[in-house]
């Protein structure tokens, strides 16, 4: 197969991210303004892995403003009382598939709770006291459904991954791949697998039913095809992202470890806006191989093939980013496409510590 093929395994298009539809949302009189929806296509050979994620976020169930400040409920769990009331049945959003998004600039915007547990007036959410620093009563959230399987590929409908016609292998089709996220270590294979069938979707390996298995945001994922079937289309289309979306980067203290990544953004970004940089990035102090630190691997969807390699590694050293490649060209203004999988690939630490990376957008939606 060759090494590379057309643009047709590349992002085919953004349309109209920001005009392509607007929608109300129930938002404070004062944040009141119609949120923007915004659509990206990947195509997905046969004989292939595609590198994909979802840059948007499902429609809040609710959004609006804590009430006080969060209480600790111990065990790993923090209490937030949502003003208003929002009604929400004992037990309706703790299914593991529903988020606490923080939207509140003196708090940890950006960041991601997982909701365990819900009352008519509060959400209990996974986290701890020093998490929702900066949190106070008055401060903007939204709470947002995950992207399962089942929802983002209904069983009845999807068209992106060709059925299974059993459990054995003999009969399988597409799978999808989730990337290890626990393990330390470099290269690491996917740790998780899931296959669709006409009664729904089953987890390799155990067969256990997959359907309410959630895709983390800021996370890609792996259509693989087997050859000879045909190509197909995932079509990802939601909310855009308007603020800033804060993801964890994992680091140890006793080697070097990959963490998979994936820009919450349906547009280009160049490698200079994606806000990687200071602890988070570890500079190299020369281009040297033996003096590496941190390095961004990009998987841009251009070899085909199964496990493919990067397309590209990039590395900061002396203020800028640099392509290792010959002559180690200046990689500051290189454009990262939408929702590309990348691998940040940290050095080893000091410490075993997670580390956060604050994404912003490059655009403005709430510019009139």
């Amino acid at each position: 197969m060759s090494t590379t093929i057309a643009n047709h395994r590349r992002i085919l298009r953004v349309l109209g991210c920001f005009a392509l539809a607007m929608v109300a949302a129930e938002l404070p009189a004062d944040e009141a303004r119609s949120p923007v929806v915004g659509y990206l296509r990947f195509d997905c050979p046969p004989g292939s892995d595609t590198r994909v994620s979802v840059p948007f976020h499902p429609a809040p169930r609710w959004a609006g403003r804590v009430a006080g400040a969060p209480t600790d409920e111990g065990g790993g769990r923090m209490r937030l009382v949502l003003a208003g009331s929002p009604a929400f049945d004992a037990g309706e959003l703790a299914d593991g598939a529903h988020y606490l998004l923080c939207r509140e600039p003196d708090g940890p915007e950006g960041r991601h709770f997982p909701i365990v547990a819900s009352g008519a007036d509060h959400v209990e959410i996974e986290a701890g006291s020093g998490d929702l620093a900066g949190l106070a009563g008055g401060g903007l959230v939204s709470v947002i459904p995950g992207w399962t399987l089942a929802a983002l590929f209904p069983p009845d409908s999807q068209t992106t991954f060709h059925p299974s016609t059993g459990r054995l292998a003999t009969g399988r089709g597409s799978e999808l791949l989730l990337p290890d996220t626990t393990t330390e270590g470099i290269n690491l294979a996917p740790d998780r697998r899931y296959f669709v069938t006409e009664s729904g979707w089953v987890e390799g390996g155990s067969f256990a039913p997959a359907g309410g298995v959630v895709l983390e945001p800021g996370r890609p994922f792996v259509v693989r095809h087997p050859d000879a079937v045909a190509p197909t289309a995932f079509v990802a289309t939601d909310f855009v992202y308007g603020g800033a979306v804060d993801l964890a980067v994992p680091a140890s203290a006793s080697r070097r470890r990959d963490t998979a990544l994936a820009p919450p953004r349906p547009v280009v970004a160049t490698l200079d806006q994606l806000g990687l940089s200071g602890e988070l990035f570890e500079e190299s102090p020369s281009t040297d191989a033996a003096d590496r630190r941190d390095e961004l691997l990009v998987h841009a969807n251009v070899a085909a093939g199964r496990n493919p390699a990067p397309s590209a590694v990039y590395f900061r050293t002396g203020g800028q980013w640099v392509e290792d490649a010959e002559d180690f060209p200046a990689a500051d203004a290189v454009e990262i496409e939408p929702a590309a999988g990348l691998v940040l690939r940290k050095a080893s630490s000091d410490t075993v510590q997670t580390l956060r990376w604050r994404n912003l957008p490059t655009y403005d939606l709430t510019a009139p």
